[in-house]
């Protein structure tokens, strides 16, 4: 249910004034590098922190300098071992960013990028000891803001790198950085 609220609220920011913006749609794929700030588990050290990740994202990009992109972000399975006992972690997340593009220079190749959105994320940690197996869950919404450049190769075909900041309602997660680096391809 909340995925197909959160689809329509993008579909209806996409649509409203759409004869009178400049509209150029793309699509994007992204590798992130996840860094978690994660608690310690029963005074036993915390989960894997460092996740390898990809995202997949589509966007509207309403004016030269202002657009809005939504997400789909999946990690690898992290493993971390503690004597006896074996952790695995891993996420997803889906949401929905702003996008403030800042062209540089005259031909407008190179484009300073920031962002803020919110992301719903979906993470769960497996333990296991001595054969004895546990496994939970949990999701929240959080904030993200983001900063990055993006060299546009072509109208159509660009590269972008970027970090982003987000603020997750999970429990025993502070925050996520995520490092990306990615390409994008205008219609």
């Amino acid at each position: 249910m909340k995925k197909y609220l959160l689809l329509a609220g993008v579909a209806s920011i996409m649509s409203f004034n759409a004869n009178a913006m400049e509209m150029r749609p793309y699509v994007g794929l992204d590798y992130v590098y996840s860094m978690i700030d994660a608690d310690e588990i029963d005074g036993i050290g915390g989960v894997e922190e460092d996740l390898n990740a990809y995202s997949i994202n589509a966007g509207v990009r309403m004016h030269k300098n202002f657009g809005v992109e939504a997400f789909f972000q999946q990690t690898e399975e992290g493993e971390k071992k503690h004597g006896v006992v074996k952790l695995k972690d891993k996420y997803h997340a889906y949401g929905v960013d702003l996008m403030g593009y800042m062209p540089l220079g005259c031909e407008e190749k190179v484009e300073l990028l920031g962002s803020l959105g919110l992301g719903y994320y979906d993470a769960e940690v497996k333990g296991e000891t001595l054969g004895v197996r546990e496994k939970d869950t949990d999701d929240g919404w959080g904030w993200r803001i983001g900063a990055g450049a993006q060299y546009n190769f072509t109208e159509n075909m660009a590269a972008r790198v970027m970090v982003r900041y987000a603020d997750v309602d999970i429990e025993g997660v502070d925050n996520i950085v995520d490092l990306t680096a990615g390409v994008r391809y205008s219609f």
